[in-house]
């Protein structure tokens, strides 16, 4: 039976990734910062990991002295690990680089056979975003070191965009420029089953996105239909979101760099190779009996 170290466990796709992994007869080390937190679902309906994951390992990446036996008897590591929100404490680049860096370095010294980590979609078209700058920074430094690594490049992902329906429940639906920007975003089961099957296979890089492709404009649609709500549709013009961003670096950073992220996205279409069976209508459809 191969042991694999999950890190990122709590997060969104960490949680299915654990689930997964045990699915296909793993045993799975969950690397989590906060103990309690694995014991609760996470956001969006992804499964609590207590009871899924065969050992909980607390620590946290960003202090190597906290993780220095994390990769003992590990044959395979997974990792989602990095920031999706501003802790105000650590950067992107404590994170999403440094804390993987410090995983592969103990990785390396353990000997374990292969590092799959996820990074992002189409990155080559983002590098004016911290967090996509951090995220290459560390593929770059896997792919060079001695050990046999897949890099994922997955979409957005549903829980992105599962505030939809509360906010058209709410009366209001903000997006920046026209809305006819398209893109297909992945159910974090189905991009864990991506993910595990990178881990057994062949491919360096694998690129990935959900069944359906939709414009910014069709998903508030739907989230409108299925709320049943007709919400004040409140649209923000490019040079209005990038004042915007720009006046909040002034005061925070950490907070830019993620409006940052989602102006961007706002001017592309992002579109990746479909995989996967769930479809947005039946996650909206969950998503309507969350609480505002």
């Amino acid at each position: 039976m191969k042991k694999v170290l999950v890190a990122g466990a709590t997060g969104y796709l960490g949680r299915y990734a654990v689930q997964e992994f045990k699915n296909r007869g793993y045993w799975v080390r969950a690397l989590v910062r906060n103990a309690e937190k694995a014991k609760q679902p996470g956001p969006y309906f992804a499964p609590a990991i207590d009871t899924i994951a065969d050992e909980i390992f607390v620590g946290d990446a960003t202090k190597p002295e906290t993780i220095s036996e994390v990769c003992n008897g590990i044959d395979v590591i997974f990792s989602s690990l990095g920031m999706i929100k501003p802790d105000f404490v650590h950067s992107n680049f404590d994170v999403d680089y440094q804390g993987n860096m410090n995983i592969l370095n103990l990785a390396l010294k353990a000997n374990v056979k292969k590092f799959v980590y996820v990074s992002v979609f189409d990155a080559h078209r983002m590098m004016n975003i911290p967090n996509v700058q951090a995220h290459e920074k560390f593929v770059r430094e896997l792919q060079a070191a001695k050990i046999e690594s897949a890099i994922i490049r997955p979409n957005g992902f549903f829980s992105e965009i599962g505030q939809f329906v509360a906010r058209a429940k709410r009366g209001y639906m903000i997006w920046v420029g026209d809305g006819y920007q398209r893109q297909n975003p992945i159910h974090g089961a189905d991009l864990a089953k991506v993910c595990v099957d990178a881990m057994e296979g062949t491919e360096r890089e694998v690129e990935v996105g959900g069944p359906e492709v939709f414009t910014y404009h069709e998903m508030v649609d739907l989230a409108c239909e299925i709320a049943g709500a007709k919400p004040a549709l409140i649209p923000l013009p490019f040079w209005v979101a990038d004042g915007l961003v720009n006046m909040v670096g002034l005061f925070n950073p950490d907070v830019r760099d993620v409006a940052l992220f989602a102006t961007t996205l706002s001017k592309i279409d992002i579109v990746s190779p479909k995989h996967g069976t769930h479809r947005l209508r039946d996650f909206f459809e969950q998503c309507k009996t969350l609480g505002n």
